[in-house]
């Protein structure tokens, strides 16, 4: 039970002093850049206070893992915890023994293959635990529940032991947990009997040694050492799940483990998916998590209810969001409902892949599937503005994937009059009913996605940049580039003739992976170096031109603006990039990949290795024990984008950087720049977006901010930093690769405790990146009001160890000169900008 007071602090925003040095910045959505840097020109004399000399960052000196940790030691820390087969079980049994009426279970423990005596984990951190259950299988029913006296229903299951009950043999290292038949029902002691003579699974589960566990309201346990086994009893369990711990391994630990240490399957045979879950999950069992449906269908209710300590309901509302503990409904509720999950609801896949033809069966047509992911009445929530019944406003559920109202959807098509909750979906929606049937709905794929069930589209289709060129005496730099491919079943049709491309150029800074000049960036209302073929606004670049259409494109830009830093060898390097818009035959924007190429100005040669995805790796690939260096965004994201920008940006993170640039401070998050790294580590901390704009009065609205900076990354560690990034590139960034950057000011109007500022802040690489997760951390601590005296350390810090520069009077192109002046003073790249 949570219970959150979001407390009025008007009067405590006090300004803290490290603070004083930040700043404001413009919006960085996509239809902006985030402030323009203006025309590219003479740098000017420096202005005053502007600093001539000042000290790079010197982290790398002490964040060596040696003497203070370091990227490399955030990972080694995450990597102790979920070690898998540390603790095994074997021999499980179980013995009724009718004299006594007591329940015996019996089994061996092995630490590293030595002998370990079960009762060694009581003598570890406070929390270490074993627990035995049993849950009753019905064939029939194909359904788990408690073990019932006289087949009356209960709610609670049959615990068979825990810690405090075991008994260890030295000499056998035999372990015993006996516990006494006395089930209370009605009032009445029910004696429950032998349980080898009933079809179910005792299931075993613990840890031994954690680190703590993750920030509350979460339950999850940062534990070493999971162990856990299982013992089938009667006839045995014929049970197969629908889903597959392989699709809670794309996102959450290798092994799975819910709760941090309970394993999803036991001893890596598939066939025991889900099987130690069920001792808690009972099919019969009643429901306790009421708010997450209510978050979804009356979310002003919601806040009431978890003001009240999650009590009060009215006798109407218990009957309606009444449910049973199966792992069906908590799984969908918790993902649709609450959890910041970053796909749609309809990408069924990515936890049932493989078995979709068991799972989207007419059978499972019923309204306890449906509201499992779906708000019945949704309160406010139907169809927005286009029609896709996403929700769009922080007064509403602010997940942008939640799964659409059933009213709204009945609305819409014109059916409400004969639809109801309680109806029963398959006396229709089936082959017998003849009205369309779970499969007509629910492809199991996002469409978005998916052209034809389990085929991506970027898997179709491609875009190739083909060819770059520059002339030196005319500063003319060309590409051409061609996609071919088309795929997708009735409505989903699209063909790669039909795309309408935006094509980018980046000016990569010095020896730097950052761009000195941004493709994005804007110089009299007109984009840089960005132009869209559809552009209506009249802000594409006037330098771009591009021709071509129906799957072949040609690009001309003039570099002649920025003739001066290519010939002094500030600008060696460009990134060319294409973002290709296509839509299908329903006119949706479907997720493609968007293609780009490092071309050295110099050499007059491409560099694949320049940069490309050597720092965070995109596609999918899960981390496991045979492989650790594995990693992937779309492992959550199944196509990067599509939550956050448009589909058209993704497979490739060095396109987003081309917008998300060092020199423009990030708006949408506060004391962040507007650079990848920063952003990505503050949003994968859950530091929330537009704080300001949060009417922190409003019971709705802050309620959703603190449940967002409430949540955790998925694999249960935000120091596992091989999720999205490959090996060895997690420590201090090279100053001679990576530009200083500016930090945003914090948010006005906010009822919290970080202090107000009003100016940027030019810093080095490190504050940027890494300070960007540490920041974030101070930002969000205490229910979201945040940490003042955190925040100030690590400004303070980060200042005495590096440079804090405010604007104005510095400006970001100033500093980056005199940075590289510093880095390189020999090199003639350096040389001031004409």
């Amino acid at each position: 039970m949570r219970m959150r007071k979001l407390i009025i602090l008007l009067a405590a925003l006090t300004l803290v002093a490290p603070l004083t040095f930040f700043g404001c910045s413009g919006d960085d959505g996509a239809a902006g850049p985030a402030g323009p840097p203006g025309a590219p020109g003479d740098n000017g004399a420096a202005g005053a206070g502007v600093p001539t000399t000042f000290s790079l960052e010197s982290c790398a000196l002490c964040h060596d893992d040696q003497n203070v940790r370091n990227g490399d030691a955030h990972q080694a820390d995450y990597d102790q915890r979920f070690q898998d087969n540390v603790v095994t079980v074997s021999g499980l049994a179980y013995v009724y023994n009718p004299a006594d009426n007591s329940h015996n279970v019996t089994f061996t423990m092995l630490r590293n293959g030595v002998s370990f005596p079960c009762t060694d984990i009581k003598t570890g951190a406070p929390a270490d635990s074993l627990s035995i259950a049993f849950a009753e299988y019905d064939n029939a029913t194909r359904t788990f529940n408690a073990p019932l006296p006289m087949n009356q229903l209960t709610s609670s299951g049959l615990s068979l032991g825990s810690a405090t009950t075991l008994v260890n043999t030295p000499v056998t290292n035999l372990c015993t947990s006996k516990v006494f038949d006395n089930v209370v029902q009605d009032n009445v002691v029910r004696i429950v009997g032998d349980l080898a003579l009933r079809n179910g699974i005792i299931e075993l589960n613990g840890r031994d040694d954690r680190q703590g566990t993750l920030p509350s309201p979460s339950r999850v346990q940062l534990a070493l050492f999971p162990f856990a086994a299982i013992l089938e009893t009667g006839a045995g369990v014929d049970y197969v799940s629908a889903a597959t711990v392989d699709g809670c391994q794309k996102c959450h630990t290798v092994p799975y483990l819910k709760h941090g240490f309970i394993y999803g399957r036991v001893g890596g045979d598939n066939a025991t998916d889900f099987y130690t879950c069920k001792g808690c999950h009972n099919d019969n069992g009643t429901g306790g998590h009421q708010i997450w449906q209510l978050l979804v269908d009356n979310p002003q209710r919601a806040a009431a209810f978890e003001a009240a300590g999650e009590t009060g309901l009215t006798p109407a509302e218990r009957l309606q969001y009444a449910y049973k503990t199966k792992l069906m409904n908590d799984v969908h509720m918790s993902h649709a409902m609450e959890f910041a999950y970053p796909q749609s609801m309809g990408n069924c896949a990515t936890c049932h892949e493989g078995k979709l033809a068991a799972t989207l069966t007419d059978n499972n047509f019923t309204i306890e599937t449906c509201k499992s992911c779906h708000p019945v009445t949704g309160g406010t929530d139907l169809a927005d503005a286009d029609g896709d019944f996403t929700v769009d406003t922080r007064t509403k559920n602010p997940l942008n994937k939640q799964a659409p109202a059933l009213e709204g959807l009945w609305a819409a098509a014109g059916v409400a009059a004969f639809h109801t909750v309680n109806s029963p979906c398959t006396t229709c929606h089936s082959a017998a009913g003849g009205a369309s049937r779970f499969i007509t709905h629910h492809t199991g794929y996002d469409k978005v996605i998916y052209g034809v069930p389990g085929t991506k589209y970027s898997d179709v289709i491609t875009v190739t940049i083909d060819n770059v060129s520059f002339v030196d005496n005319t500063n003319i730099l060309s590409f051409g580039f061609h996609a071919t491919g088309s795929t997708g079943a009735a409505g989903q049709a699209a063909n790669s003739a039909n795309i309408r491309p935006t094509v980018l150029v980046g000016l990569y800074g010095y020896d730097s992976k950052d761009y000195l000049f941004g493709p994005h960036e804007s110089s009299g209302g007109r984009r840089l170096l960005e132009y869209n073929i559809d552009n209506t606004s009249n802000n594409n670049s006037p330098h771009i031109t591009l021709t071509g259409g129906a799957g072949t494109w040609n690009v001309t830009a003039n570099l002649s603006t920025w003739n001066g830093w290519i010939d002094n060898g500030s600008v060696k390097r460009v990134e060319v990039a294409v973002m290709p818009s296509l839509k299908n035959a329903d006119n949706v924007v479907v997720a493609l990949n968007a293609p780009s190429r490092t071309f050295n100005l110099v050499t007059k040669a491409f560099e694949p290795a320049f940069f490309g995805n050597t720092i965070v790796k995109v596609t999918a690939g899960k981390a496991s024990a045979t492989d650790p260096t594995m990693s992937g965004c779309n492992n959550c994201h199944d196509a990067l984008a599509t939550t956050f920008h448009s589909p058209d940006r993704g497979g490739n993170v060095v396109v987003c950087r081309l917008c998300h640039i060092t020199k423009a401070a990030g708006s949408h998050l506060e004391l962040q720049s507007r650079s990848i790294d920063s952003y990505a580590h503050a949003i994968h901390r859950f530091q929330d977006f537009d704080t300001g704009s949060i009417d922190f009065t409003d019971p709705v609205e802050a309620m959703h901010y603190t449940h967002h900076v409430e949540s955790n990354f998925p694999t249960f560690g935000i120091e596992d930093c091989r999720a999205c990034h490959n090996a060895t590139k997690f420590n201090v960034p090279d100053q001679a690769k990576s530009m200083p950057g500016v930090l945003s000011n914090t948010d006005f109007n906010t009822v919290r405790n970080i202090g107000s500022t009003t100016t940027d802040t030019i810093t080095g690489p490190a504050a940027r990146a890494c300070g960007a997760c540490h920041r974030a951390e101070a930002i969000i601590a205490n229910e979201g009001f945040g940490d003042p005296v955190k925040l100030s350390a690590i400004n303070s810090h980060t200042t005495t160890f590096g440079y804090t520069l405010p604007t104005p009077p510095n400006t970001i192109m100033d500093i980056i000169g005199k940075v590289f002046t510093i880095v390189e003073p020999a090199s003639p790249d350096v040389l001031p900008a004409p």
